[in-house]
């Protein structure tokens, strides 16, 4: 209790600014640990500093990132740190006039896949005797036959090597069946569950995936094993697939991939049991809600409508550091969070009520809507699309910060923040105003309609808004969502990255619901119809 006291008082301290040109040295060194502290050093740093005043910075920093540290080396005038800053900045073809720290630091297996043999040649030799582990993976990649090479290498290359290469490099050379003695090696390591994301996650692997029918499950995670049953059904092994779907849903915890497992035994086996189970689920996801929907049954009720006041907040929702302290009090046990959500009496502070309500039982589904008076102008669609990203992004906390640094409620990156910010020619434009709610839509607003002259469906406007609209069309390029058998269901599950894949989900089911709430109700059937005949 003594240190949440302190944290009190230090984060005091920050509620005489608002923004970051009005941040001292003092003040920063007087704010408590935390990803809020990390963004406003980032933001400090531009500042002309001494390499003292850097130093002290650094030791204060809760999680270096690469962004964060090469601010710090342009501002410490140290050999050390500006060599370092030079390594990451060269670019691959130049890494052959280097020495063997600066390729270590810089140079990854990524990179060596990009640059001619011969370069690659010299920059194995630099390794050889500093860095031999790293020298025996360069080693691979510039071999005649390097599937052959990469069988024989030991498990801390392989993976180093395979899970780095690229899909490219992946797709041209390492497409071949996996002995099973080197197989039977790899997967008692956990390294191989990112192997088999990779593989599953690429249709062009499909040697590699074959390697995948028969093998021992019981020491993989259960996403691990979710894929090794699409894999079966990728090769008309149903019966195979369900075993290995039920494996993975004992081991799952989250609701939402138990539902996901459900909601494959009943594609595979049309058993509508499975989806009554679904249509009970206490989470709203696309999987309940399509449930639901198949079997014409209502949906479960969701909470849209929070009783608040037009006055003012009791708390400053622009600040980061109330928005900490506010989550180190839920997340004390001492707290009654009874008594606290009683303080959110302020339709600003709409989204801590909705946060604390839900800490207070996990299964009742709040969507609210809040500072609706800054998209009242918007069409339905636009607005759903709004609070359907926001939801997921944020909760739609003011002030919220990501370990990236995503600001506001809909999480901009800064430098599309300031992008965006010059496009609207505001003068003075400074980070920190993102965490007003007005700039946050205004700004996701002129996202939005960009990504929607480009993308037709919710789904795949989600997938740009949190990978990037250029991810989105090269999944598109590559035959994601084209008809097929467990289609668009299949490509949804093999979108390479987790946390779009997911993100996309949320979002959908989010869309779903705002547009019932906002009465104009859309189906899902609809929408995975559309997703297919649009491309």
């Amino acid at each position: 209790m003594r240190i949440y006291f302190k944290f009190i008082i230090l984060f005091v301290l920050f509620l005489s600014f608002s923004y970051a040109k009005n941040i001292s040295f003092a003040s920063l060194n007087n704010l408590p640990r935390s990803t809020s502290k990390d963004y406003y050093i980032w933001k400090y740093l531009d500042n002309n500093i001494t390499t003292k005043q850097a130093y002290a910075l650094m030791s204060q920093v809760y999680n270096m990132n690469k962004k964060l540290f090469i601010k710090f080396a342009k501002r410490i005038n140290k050999p050390i740190y500006k060599k370092i800053l030079k390594c990451y900045e060269m670019k691959p073809n130049d890494f052959f006039k280097s020495d063997a720290d600066c390729i270590k630091i810089g140079f990854s297996i990524y990179d060596a896949t990009k640059i001619s043999k011969q370069k690659l040649k010299i920059i194995e030799n630099i390794e050889q005797n500093k860095y031999p582990n790293f020298y025996q993976s360069l080693q691979i990649i510039s071999d005649k036959k390097p599937f052959k090479k990469l069988m024989k290498s030991n498990k801390d290359i392989f993976f180093k090597v395979f899970n780095q290469v690229g899909s490219v490099y992946r797709e041209k050379y390492f497409n071949h069946i996996i002995p099973k003695n080197k197989l039977k090696d790899l997967i008692s390591d956990k390294r191989f569950n990112q192997t088999i994301q990779l593989i599953m996650t690429d249709p062009k692997l499909n040697y590699l995936q074959k390697s995948l029918l028969n093998i021992n499950s019981s020491k993989l995670y259960a996403n691990s094993i979710f894929f090794l049953g699409l894999n079966a059904l990728k090769f008309n092994q149903n019966k195979k697939a369900l075993k290995y779907l039920k494996q993975a849903k004992r081991k799952y915890y989250f609701r939402f991939d138990k539902d996901k497992v459900l909601f494959w035994q009943y594609l595979i086996t049309k058993n509508k049991n499975y989806l009554q189970k679904l249509s009970k689920s206490f989470e709203i996801n696309i999987y309940s809600l399509y449930a639901s929907e198949l079997l014409s049954i209502p949906h479960k009720k969701v909470i849209s409508n929070l009783y608040c006041k037009n006055i003012k907040p009791h708390e400053n929702i622009k600040n980061p550091f109330v928005w900490l302290r506010l989550l180190n009090q839920i997340d004390n046990k001492d707290t009654n969070l009874t008594k606290m959500v009683k303080n959110f009496k302020s339709c600003k502070e709409l989204p801590y009520k909705a946060f604390v309500l839900t800490k207070l039982n996990y299964k009742n589904d709040y969507f609210i809507m809040p500072y609706k008076k800054y998209i009242n102008n918007l069409n339905i669609n636009t607005k759903a699309l709004i609070y359907a990203i926001g939801r997921q992004e944020s909760r739609f906390i003011p002030s919220s910060i990501s370990s990236s640094y995503a600001l506001g409620i809909m999480q901009f990156m800064p430098f599309l923040a300031k992008a965006t910010a010059k496009q609207k020619k505001i003068k003075n434009f400074d980070l920190d105003m993102m965490f007003n709610p007005k700039i946050s839509y205004t700004f996701s607003i002129n996202y939005i309609k960009y990504l929607k002259k480009h993308l037709k469906n919710p789904l795949l406007i989600a997938y740009a808004y949190n990978g990037g609209i250029g991810f989105t069309k090269r999944l598109l390029k590559e035959g994601f969502f084209k008809k097929g058998k467990y289609e668009p269901f299949l490509s949804m599950e093999l979108i390479p990255y987790n946390e779009s894949k997911r993100y996309g989900k949320k979002v959908l089911a989010n869309y779903i619901i705002y547009k019932e709430l906002l009465g104009k109700p859309v189906k899902l059937t609809t929408l995975f119809q559309k997703l297919q005949t649009s491309l």
